[in-house]
């Protein structure tokens, strides 16, 4: 039985995938690029943190830290590509501890495949969730 801290940190996920995808309809400029990084770290952390809840929910597995999450989620068969959602856990790391251009254009580059990922994801949770 799905809880309501699941249902809502899915409607959660759902909007912040959204407005995520929304900025990157844009034109390509800085101020879009810097709305792109920002959309996709508060999507990336709604992201595992509704994964880490699914997990307890429906697997009745604890988890304390994104990375076991999507480690778990990957053993679980939940998450097909493992590795591109580590690669997020390092996108996510190098923007919140320095800012740098070059890494934020390169991550920028990165946030389709990232989005990709996270529809996926979502989708899976929805329907396992039902």
């Amino acid at each position: 039985m799905t809880s309501d801290k699941l249902k809502r940190s899915l409607i959660l996920f759902k909007k912040a995938m959204d407005r995520f995808s929304e900025v990157m309809k844009e034109p390509e400029s800085s101020i879009v690029m810097d709305a792109t990084i920002q959309r996709f770290e508060f999507t990336y952390e709604l992201m595992w943190k509704t994964l880490k809840t699914f997990l307890e929910d429906i697997h009745g597995v604890r988890t304390i830290s994104p990375r076991q999450v999507f480690v778990e989620a990957y053993s679980l068969s939940i998450v097909e590509q493992e590795d591109i959602f580590l690669e997020m856990i390092k996108s996510r790391n190098l923007l919140s501890h320095t800012y740098n251009e070059k890494q934020a254009a390169d991550i920028y580059k990165k946030c389709p495949s990232y989005l990709s990922a996270m529809k996926d994801l979502f989708a899976k949770l929805l329907k396992e969730s039902s």
